[in-house]
Protein backbone atom coordinates (compact mmCIF):
# COMPACT_ATOMS: atom_id res chain seq x y z
CA UNK A 1 0.00 0.00 0.00
CA UNK A 2 1.24 3.49 -0.94
CA UNK A 3 1.01 6.00 1.83
CA UNK A 4 -0.54 8.97 0.57
CA UNK A 5 1.14 12.15 0.52
CA UNK A 6 -0.01 15.63 1.85
CA UNK A 7 1.13 18.79 0.93
CA UNK A 8 -0.92 21.04 3.26
CA UNK A 9 1.05 21.90 6.31
CA UNK A 10 -0.28 20.16 9.67
CA UNK A 11 -1.02 23.52 10.96
CA UNK A 12 -3.95 23.85 8.47
CA UNK A 13 -5.11 20.04 9.58
CA UNK A 14 -5.48 21.01 13.48
CA UNK A 15 -8.21 23.65 11.73
CA UNK A 16 -9.63 21.16 9.10
CA UNK A 17 -9.82 18.15 11.52
CA UNK A 18 -10.60 19.65 15.27
CA UNK A 19 -9.84 16.22 16.58
CA UNK A 20 -6.23 15.44 14.59
CA UNK A 21 -2.61 14.75 16.32
CA UNK A 22 0.22 13.86 14.60
CA UNK A 23 3.15 12.00 16.32
CA UNK A 24 6.43 10.72 15.01
CA UNK A 25 8.62 8.13 15.47
CA UNK A 26 10.85 8.58 17.82
CA UNK A 27 9.23 7.78 21.32
CA UNK A 28 5.93 8.22 19.04
CA UNK A 29 6.48 12.24 20.21
CA UNK A 30 2.75 14.50 19.58
CA UNK A 31 3.76 17.06 17.47
CA UNK A 32 0.73 18.58 16.59
CA UNK A 33 -3.15 19.17 17.99
CA UNK A 34 -6.35 19.75 16.64
CA UNK A 35 -8.25 22.52 18.39
CA UNK A 36 -11.11 20.69 20.06
CA UNK A 37 -8.85 17.55 20.58
CA UNK A 38 -6.52 20.02 22.61
CA UNK A 39 -9.65 21.35 24.58
CA UNK A 40 -11.25 18.11 25.61
CA UNK A 41 -8.36 16.49 26.60
CA UNK A 42 -6.27 19.17 28.84
CA UNK A 43 -3.50 16.58 29.48
CA UNK A 44 -2.53 16.21 26.40
CA UNK A 45 0.70 18.19 25.65
CA UNK A 46 3.11 19.04 22.70
CA UNK A 47 6.71 16.63 22.73
CA UNK A 48 4.87 14.02 25.02
CA UNK A 49 4.54 10.60 24.01
CA UNK A 50 1.59 9.03 22.88
CA UNK A 51 1.84 6.28 24.34
CA UNK A 52 1.44 8.32 28.20
CA UNK A 53 -2.22 9.31 26.96
CA UNK A 54 -3.14 6.34 24.90
CA UNK A 55 -4.48 2.67 24.62
CA UNK A 56 -5.20 1.20 21.46
CA UNK A 57 -8.54 -1.17 21.51
CA UNK A 58 -8.75 -2.07 18.01
CA UNK A 59 -7.24 -3.70 16.39
CA UNK A 60 -4.81 -5.13 19.25
CA UNK A 61 -1.64 -3.59 18.31
CA UNK A 62 0.92 -1.93 20.89
CA UNK A 63 1.26 2.25 20.35
CA UNK A 64 4.77 1.11 18.47
CA UNK A 65 5.22 3.40 15.66
CA UNK A 66 5.75 1.24 13.03
CA UNK A 67 3.14 -1.48 14.04
CA UNK A 68 0.53 1.06 13.35
CA UNK A 69 2.23 2.33 10.13
CA UNK A 70 2.11 -1.42 9.10
CA UNK A 71 -1.51 -1.29 10.15
CA UNK A 72 -3.10 2.29 8.98
CA UNK A 73 -5.19 0.15 6.53
CA UNK A 74 -7.71 -0.38 9.67
CA UNK A 75 -9.95 1.54 11.65
CA UNK A 76 -8.68 2.22 14.41
CA UNK A 77 -10.23 2.69 17.80
CA UNK A 78 -8.38 4.28 20.59
CA UNK A 79 -9.04 5.08 24.31
CA UNK A 80 -7.74 8.23 26.01
CA UNK A 81 -6.35 6.96 29.52
CA UNK A 82 -7.15 10.16 31.28
CA UNK A 83 -10.72 10.44 31.25
CA UNK A 84 -12.12 7.16 29.04
CA UNK A 85 -12.89 9.03 25.95
CA UNK A 86 -12.95 6.46 22.68
CA UNK A 87 -11.66 7.89 19.55
CA UNK A 88 -12.16 5.73 16.17
CA UNK A 89 -10.22 7.19 12.91
CA UNK A 90 -7.53 5.97 10.52
CA UNK A 91 -4.31 6.31 11.20
CA UNK A 92 -2.90 7.99 8.04
CA UNK A 93 1.06 8.09 7.24
CA UNK A 94 2.63 11.03 5.89
CA UNK A 95 5.22 11.83 3.09
CA UNK A 96 7.61 12.11 6.03
CA UNK A 97 8.17 8.11 6.24
CA UNK A 98 8.49 9.47 10.37
CA UNK A 99 5.29 11.12 10.67
CA UNK A 100 1.67 9.42 11.51
CA UNK A 101 -1.44 11.37 11.46
CA UNK A 102 -4.47 10.15 13.61
CA UNK A 103 -7.97 11.87 11.76
CA UNK A 104 -10.72 11.00 13.71
CA UNK A 105 -13.21 11.68 16.00
CA UNK A 106 -15.19 10.75 19.85
CA UNK A 107 -17.05 7.68 19.17
CA UNK A 108 -20.52 8.08 20.23
CA UNK A 109 -24.13 6.54 19.78
CA UNK A 110 -26.13 9.48 19.92
CA UNK A 111 -26.05 13.52 20.63
CA UNK A 112 -26.85 12.92 23.94
CA UNK A 113 -23.21 11.47 24.44
CA UNK A 114 -21.71 14.66 23.60
CA UNK A 115 -22.49 16.87 26.41
CA UNK A 116 -20.41 14.69 28.94
CA UNK A 117 -17.82 15.06 26.69
CA UNK A 118 -17.95 19.07 26.70
CA UNK A 119 -19.03 18.96 23.02
CA UNK A 120 -21.33 20.16 20.57
CA UNK A 121 -22.18 19.47 17.31
CA UNK A 122 -20.66 23.27 16.21
CA UNK A 123 -17.28 21.32 17.32
CA UNK A 124 -17.78 18.45 14.66
CA UNK A 125 -18.33 20.79 11.36
CA UNK A 126 -16.07 21.77 8.55
CA UNK A 127 -14.80 24.65 9.99
CA UNK A 128 -15.29 28.18 8.82
CA UNK A 129 -12.01 29.63 9.09
CA UNK A 130 -11.20 27.32 5.65
CA UNK A 131 -14.71 28.31 3.70
CA UNK A 132 -13.84 32.22 4.62
CA UNK A 133 -10.83 31.85 3.00
CA UNK A 134 -12.17 30.68 -0.14
CA UNK A 135 -15.00 32.90 0.19
CA UNK A 136 -12.69 35.93 0.44
CA UNK A 137 -10.10 35.06 -2.11
CA UNK A 138 -13.09 34.98 -5.08
CA UNK A 139 -14.63 38.43 -3.75
CA UNK A 140 -11.37 39.82 -3.51
CA UNK A 141 -10.65 39.02 -7.21
CA UNK A 142 -14.16 39.99 -8.17
CA UNK A 143 -14.05 43.43 -6.26
CA UNK A 144 -10.44 44.29 -7.43
CA UNK A 145 -11.47 43.82 -11.15
CA UNK A 146 -14.25 45.99 -10.68
CA UNK A 147 -12.28 48.98 -8.30
CA UNK A 148 -9.53 48.98 -10.91
CA UNK A 149 -12.19 50.36 -13.76
CA UNK A 150 -13.55 52.47 -11.05
CA UNK A 151 -10.10 53.85 -10.92
CA UNK A 152 -9.74 54.22 -14.16
CA UNK A 153 -12.52 56.18 -14.50
CA UNK A 154 -11.67 58.23 -11.17
CA UNK A 155 -8.02 59.20 -12.27
CA UNK A 156 -9.62 60.65 -15.84
CA UNK A 157 -12.43 62.84 -13.69
CA UNK A 158 -9.59 63.60 -10.79
CA UNK A 159 -7.15 64.71 -13.60
CA UNK A 160 -10.25 66.99 -15.28
CA UNK A 161 -11.24 68.64 -12.28
CA UNK A 162 -7.43 69.48 -10.95
CA UNK A 163 -7.37 71.47 -14.30
CA UNK A 164 -10.69 73.02 -13.74
CA UNK A 165 -9.74 73.86 -9.78
CA UNK A 166 -6.31 74.96 -11.25
CA UNK A 167 -8.09 77.68 -13.28
CA UNK A 168 -10.67 78.59 -10.75
CA UNK A 169 -8.20 79.31 -8.22
CA UNK A 170 -6.51 81.79 -10.42
CA UNK A 171 -9.46 83.68 -10.39
CA UNK A 172 -9.99 85.62 -7.59
CA UNK A 173 -14.02 86.28 -8.85
CA UNK A 174 -13.91 81.75 -9.04
CA UNK A 175 -14.20 80.76 -5.14
CA UNK A 176 -17.64 79.37 -5.50
CA UNK A 177 -16.86 77.47 -8.64
CA UNK A 178 -13.56 76.46 -6.54
CA UNK A 179 -15.60 74.84 -3.49
CA UNK A 180 -18.41 73.19 -5.96
CA UNK A 181 -15.65 71.38 -7.48
CA UNK A 182 -13.58 70.42 -4.51
CA UNK A 183 -17.13 69.07 -3.05
CA UNK A 184 -17.63 67.26 -6.05
CA UNK A 185 -14.27 65.54 -6.09
CA UNK A 186 -14.98 64.39 -2.25
CA UNK A 187 -18.56 63.24 -3.34
CA UNK A 188 -16.47 61.43 -6.15
CA UNK A 189 -13.88 59.92 -3.94
CA UNK A 190 -17.05 58.28 -1.50
CA UNK A 191 -18.87 57.12 -4.45
CA UNK A 192 -15.67 55.17 -5.46
CA UNK A 193 -15.23 53.56 -1.95
CA UNK A 194 -19.09 52.74 -1.64
CA UNK A 195 -19.21 51.07 -5.15
CA UNK A 196 -16.15 49.17 -4.62
CA UNK A 197 -17.97 48.11 -1.24
CA UNK A 198 -20.91 47.43 -2.82
CA UNK A 199 -18.84 45.06 -5.48
CA UNK A 200 -17.18 43.10 -2.79
CA UNK A 201 -20.94 42.44 -1.01
CA UNK A 202 -22.29 41.40 -4.40
CA UNK A 203 -19.49 39.07 -5.37
CA UNK A 204 -19.43 37.26 -2.11
CA UNK A 205 -23.28 37.37 -1.79
CA UNK A 206 -23.31 35.43 -4.99
CA UNK A 207 -20.18 33.22 -4.45
CA UNK A 208 -22.03 32.09 -1.05
CA UNK A 209 -25.37 31.51 -3.13
CA UNK A 210 -23.39 29.35 -5.13
CA UNK A 211 -21.30 27.36 -3.15
CA UNK A 212 -24.21 26.48 -1.32
CA UNK A 213 -26.59 25.45 -4.43
CA UNK A 214 -23.43 23.12 -5.09
CA UNK A 215 -22.86 21.26 -1.38
CA UNK A 216 -26.76 21.38 -1.37
CA UNK A 217 -27.53 18.94 -4.14
CA UNK A 218 -25.49 16.42 -3.18
CA UNK A 219 -25.62 16.62 0.56
CA UNK A 220 -29.77 16.15 -0.16
CA UNK A 221 -28.94 12.84 -1.85
CA UNK A 222 -26.35 11.32 1.43
CA UNK A 223 -29.16 12.47 3.84
CA UNK A 224 -32.29 11.05 2.00
CA UNK A 225 -30.37 8.00 1.57
CA UNK A 226 -29.21 7.61 5.09
CA UNK A 227 -32.49 6.37 6.42
CA UNK A 228 -32.54 3.98 3.97
CA UNK A 229 -29.27 2.93 4.49
CA UNK A 230 -29.51 2.26 8.16
CA UNK A 231 -32.62 -0.15 7.57
CA UNK A 232 -30.94 -2.29 5.45
CA UNK A 233 -28.41 -2.54 7.43
CA UNK A 234 -30.44 -3.71 10.55
CA UNK A 235 -31.97 -6.14 8.25
CA UNK A 236 -28.59 -7.27 6.66
CA UNK A 237 -26.94 -7.76 10.45
CA UNK A 238 -30.45 -9.32 11.62
CA UNK A 239 -30.29 -11.56 8.67
CA UNK A 240 -26.80 -12.82 10.32
CA UNK A 241 -28.35 -13.11 13.95
CA UNK A 242 -30.99 -15.90 12.07
CA UNK A 243 -27.90 -17.74 10.19
CA UNK A 244 -26.23 -17.34 13.82
CA UNK A 245 -28.95 -18.88 15.72
CA UNK A 246 -29.96 -21.79 13.15
CA UNK A 247 -26.70 -22.75 12.37
CA UNK A 248 -24.17 -22.02 15.44
CA UNK A 249 -21.20 -24.15 13.35
CA UNK A 250 -20.55 -22.78 10.71
CA UNK A 251 -17.72 -23.77 8.54
CA UNK A 252 -14.08 -22.45 9.57
CA UNK A 253 -13.66 -20.64 6.60
CA UNK A 254 -16.58 -18.32 8.04
CA UNK A 255 -15.60 -17.85 11.22
CA UNK A 256 -12.25 -17.10 10.13
CA UNK A 257 -13.31 -14.35 8.11
CA UNK A 258 -15.63 -13.33 10.89
CA UNK A 259 -12.54 -12.66 13.04
CA UNK A 260 -10.84 -11.06 10.62
CA UNK A 261 -13.62 -8.67 9.57
CA UNK A 262 -15.05 -8.48 13.43
CA UNK A 263 -17.87 -9.16 12.97
CA UNK A 264 -18.75 -8.47 16.80
CA UNK A 265 -17.58 -5.04 16.53
CA UNK A 266 -19.03 -4.15 12.89
CA UNK A 267 -22.49 -5.25 14.89
CA UNK A 268 -21.98 -2.45 17.27
CA UNK A 269 -20.58 0.13 15.05
CA UNK A 270 -22.38 -0.26 11.96
CA UNK A 271 -25.41 1.75 13.74
CA UNK A 272 -23.17 4.27 15.36
CA UNK A 273 -21.77 5.06 12.15
CA UNK A 274 -25.11 5.89 10.75
CA UNK A 275 -25.62 7.97 13.66
CA UNK A 276 -22.94 10.08 13.30
CA UNK A 277 -23.19 10.54 9.46
CA UNK A 278 -26.50 11.70 10.03
CA UNK A 279 -25.13 14.25 12.53
CA UNK A 280 -23.26 15.49 10.33
CA UNK A 281 -25.22 15.91 7.42
CA UNK A 282 -27.92 17.52 9.28
CA UNK A 283 -24.80 20.01 10.39
CA UNK A 284 -23.71 21.09 6.60
CA UNK A 285 -27.59 21.23 5.91
CA UNK A 286 -28.07 23.66 8.26
CA UNK A 287 -24.81 25.83 7.04
CA UNK A 288 -26.00 25.32 3.54
CA UNK A 289 -29.57 26.54 4.90
CA UNK A 290 -28.02 29.86 6.51
CA UNK A 291 -25.55 30.68 4.00
CA UNK A 292 -28.21 30.70 1.42
CA UNK A 293 -30.48 33.39 4.22
CA UNK A 294 -27.82 34.92 4.14
CA UNK A 295 -27.12 35.69 0.43
CA UNK A 296 -30.72 36.34 -0.29
CA UNK A 297 -29.73 36.97 -4.54
CA UNK A 298 -32.81 36.05 -5.18
CA UNK A 299 -34.49 38.51 -3.52
CA UNK A 300 -33.29 42.16 -4.84
CA UNK A 301 -36.28 43.68 -4.49
CA UNK A 302 -38.21 44.53 -1.18
CA UNK A 303 -39.87 41.15 0.45
CA UNK A 304 -41.75 40.36 3.90
CA UNK A 305 -38.97 38.78 5.35
CA UNK A 306 -38.03 37.55 9.12
CA UNK A 307 -35.22 39.64 9.92
CA UNK A 308 -34.72 36.65 13.07
CA UNK A 309 -33.31 34.81 10.02
CA UNK A 310 -31.20 37.34 8.82
CA UNK A 311 -29.45 37.53 12.35
CA UNK A 312 -28.73 34.23 12.67
CA UNK A 313 -27.62 33.46 9.39
CA UNK A 314 -24.87 36.23 9.91
CA UNK A 315 -24.16 34.94 12.98
CA UNK A 316 -23.27 31.90 11.33
CA UNK A 317 -20.80 32.89 8.74
CA UNK A 318 -19.21 35.14 12.20
CA UNK A 319 -19.30 31.96 14.19
CA UNK A 320 -15.57 31.13 13.98
CA UNK A 321 -14.96 34.84 15.31
CA UNK A 322 -16.52 34.27 18.31
CA UNK A 323 -14.92 31.07 19.47
CA UNK A 324 -11.78 31.62 21.95
CA UNK A 325 -8.37 32.94 20.11
CA UNK A 326 -5.42 34.48 20.29
CA UNK A 327 -5.73 34.39 24.23
CA UNK A 328 -9.13 35.67 23.87
CA UNK A 329 -12.00 33.49 25.27
CA UNK A 330 -14.89 32.62 23.41
CA UNK A 331 -17.48 35.58 22.94
CA UNK A 332 -21.17 34.99 24.24
CA UNK A 333 -24.01 36.03 22.31
CA UNK A 334 -27.43 36.30 24.13
CA UNK A 335 -30.27 36.56 22.00
CA UNK A 336 -33.72 38.30 23.32
CA UNK A 337 -35.96 38.12 19.96
CA UNK A 338 -39.65 39.73 20.96
CA UNK A 339 -42.37 38.81 18.82
CA UNK A 340 -41.70 40.45 15.12
CA UNK A 341 -44.24 40.41 12.20
CA UNK A 342 -42.67 39.70 9.01
CA UNK A 343 -40.90 43.19 7.71
CA UNK A 344 -40.91 44.75 4.25
CA UNK A 345 -36.86 45.25 3.39
CA UNK A 346 -34.09 44.48 0.99
CA UNK A 347 -33.02 41.53 2.79
CA UNK A 348 -29.51 41.36 1.41
CA UNK A 349 -28.47 45.23 2.25
CA UNK A 350 -30.28 44.45 5.77
CA UNK A 351 -27.93 41.73 6.46
CA UNK A 352 -24.90 43.36 5.12
CA UNK A 353 -25.72 46.31 8.07
CA UNK A 354 -26.15 43.08 10.56
CA UNK A 355 -22.51 41.94 9.56
CA UNK A 356 -21.40 45.25 10.15
CA UNK A 357 -22.24 45.62 13.67
CA UNK A 358 -21.73 42.64 14.76
CA UNK A 359 -18.39 42.42 13.23
CA UNK A 360 -17.30 46.11 14.70
CA UNK A 361 -18.46 44.13 17.95
CA UNK A 362 -16.47 41.64 17.61
CA UNK A 363 -13.27 43.70 16.81
CA UNK A 364 -14.26 46.06 19.73
CA UNK A 365 -14.23 42.81 22.40
CA UNK A 366 -11.47 41.40 20.56
CA UNK A 367 -9.73 44.72 20.66
CA UNK A 368 -9.18 44.62 24.73
CA UNK A 369 -8.70 40.66 24.68
CA UNK A 370 -10.90 40.62 27.73
CA UNK A 371 -12.67 37.31 30.17
CA UNK A 372 -16.40 37.19 28.98
CA UNK A 373 -17.49 39.22 26.39
CA UNK A 374 -20.84 39.33 25.54
CA UNK A 375 -22.89 40.58 22.33
CA UNK A 376 -26.79 40.88 23.31
CA UNK A 377 -29.06 41.11 20.57
CA UNK A 378 -32.76 42.65 21.32
CA UNK A 379 -35.54 42.53 18.99
CA UNK A 380 -39.05 44.33 19.98
CA UNK A 381 -41.73 46.27 18.38
CA UNK A 382 -42.32 49.30 18.90
CA UNK A 383 -46.12 50.53 20.80
CA UNK A 384 -47.31 52.03 17.53
CA UNK A 385 -46.96 48.76 15.99
CA UNK A 386 -45.63 50.13 13.02
CA UNK A 387 -41.59 49.75 13.38
CA UNK A 388 -39.34 47.28 14.21
CA UNK A 389 -36.49 47.66 16.41
CA UNK A 390 -33.22 46.05 16.58
CA UNK A 391 -30.67 46.63 19.90
CA UNK A 392 -27.21 45.77 19.06
CA UNK A 393 -24.79 45.81 22.10
CA UNK A 394 -21.48 44.86 23.56
CA UNK A 395 -19.33 45.05 26.90
CA UNK A 396 -16.20 46.21 25.04
CA UNK A 397 -14.48 49.20 25.48
CA UNK A 398 -17.01 51.82 24.53
CA UNK A 399 -16.69 55.15 22.40
CA UNK A 400 -16.86 58.98 23.46
CA UNK A 401 -19.44 61.31 22.37
CA UNK A 402 -16.90 63.25 20.04
CA UNK A 403 -16.37 59.50 18.16
CA UNK A 404 -20.31 59.00 18.03
CA UNK A 405 -20.51 62.35 16.25
CA UNK A 406 -18.74 60.88 13.31
CA UNK A 407 -19.13 57.91 13.03
CA UNK A 408 -21.00 57.34 10.40
CA UNK A 409 -18.87 59.93 7.95
CA UNK A 410 -17.01 57.97 5.48
CA UNK A 411 -13.52 56.94 5.77
CA UNK A 412 -13.98 57.73 9.56
CA UNK A 413 -12.19 54.80 11.55
CA UNK A 414 -10.44 54.31 14.87
CA UNK A 415 -8.92 51.06 14.04
CA UNK A 416 -5.48 50.69 13.50
CA UNK A 417 -4.46 51.55 9.43
CA UNK A 418 -4.64 48.88 7.29
CA UNK A 419 -7.34 47.56 9.33
CA UNK A 420 -10.38 49.50 9.07
CA UNK A 421 -11.95 51.79 5.70
CA UNK A 422 -14.23 53.80 7.53
CA UNK A 423 -16.94 52.37 4.99
CA UNK A 424 -19.07 49.91 7.11
CA UNK A 425 -21.08 52.84 9.38
CA UNK A 426 -21.19 54.82 6.56
CA UNK A 427 -23.17 52.03 4.00
CA UNK A 428 -25.30 50.68 7.01
CA UNK A 429 -26.85 54.42 7.41
CA UNK A 430 -27.48 54.54 4.07
CA UNK A 431 -29.34 51.20 3.48
CA UNK A 432 -31.43 52.19 6.58
CA UNK A 433 -31.98 55.72 6.50
CA UNK A 434 -32.15 56.13 2.76
CA UNK A 435 -33.21 52.63 1.75
CA UNK A 436 -35.76 51.65 4.22
CA UNK A 437 -36.65 55.45 5.67
CA UNK A 438 -35.58 54.24 9.23
CA UNK A 439 -32.64 55.66 11.48
CA UNK A 440 -29.69 54.24 13.64
CA UNK A 441 -28.62 55.47 16.50
CA UNK A 442 -24.94 54.83 18.39
CA UNK A 443 -24.90 54.82 22.04
CA UNK A 444 -21.30 54.93 23.55
CA UNK A 445 -19.90 54.94 27.09
CA UNK A 446 -16.00 54.90 27.64
CA UNK A 447 -15.17 51.86 29.41
CA UNK A 448 -18.94 50.40 29.34
CA UNK A 449 -19.80 49.22 26.08
CA UNK A 450 -21.21 50.20 22.90
CA UNK A 451 -24.95 49.69 21.83
CA UNK A 452 -26.32 50.54 18.15
CA UNK A 453 -30.23 50.88 17.99
CA UNK A 454 -31.92 50.14 14.74
CA UNK A 455 -35.48 51.28 13.92
CA UNK A 456 -37.26 50.06 10.50
CA UNK A 457 -40.70 50.55 9.28
CA UNK A 458 -42.43 47.23 8.83
CA UNK A 459 -43.82 48.50 5.54
CA UNK A 460 -42.30 50.46 3.19
CA UNK A 461 -44.55 53.64 2.25
CA UNK A 462 -42.00 55.29 -0.46
CA UNK A 463 -39.62 53.39 -2.65
CA UNK A 464 -35.89 54.83 -2.40
CA UNK A 465 -33.15 54.53 -5.14
CA UNK A 466 -30.44 52.31 -5.12
CA UNK A 467 -27.30 52.80 -3.57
Amino acid sequence: MVPPAFSSPPLIFAKAFPFHLAFRRRETEIIHLGDVLARICPELSLGSSLKEHFRIERPKIPVEFDVIREKSDSMFLIEYLHSKILLKGQMVPAENPEIIFFLGSPWIEDLADLTPLGLTINDFALHDRVVDLLLLLQGKKTALADAKKLTDKLTKQRAQLRSALQEAEQAANAMAQTQQLKKTLQELQQTQAQLIQSAKMSSLGELVAGVAHEINNPINFIVGNLDYASDRIQELLQLIKLYQKYNPDPAPEIEAYADEIELDFLDEDLPKLCSSMRVGGDRIHNIVLSLRNFSRLDEAEMKFVDIHEGLDSTLLILQHRLKANNGRSEIEVIKEYGHLPLIECYPGQLNQVFVNLLGNAVDALESQKQEGGQIRIRTELLPADDRARVLISDNGPGFSKEVGDRMFDPFFTTKPVGQGTGLGLSISYQIIVLKHQGLIRPVGVPGEGAEFCIEIPLKQKIMAGGL
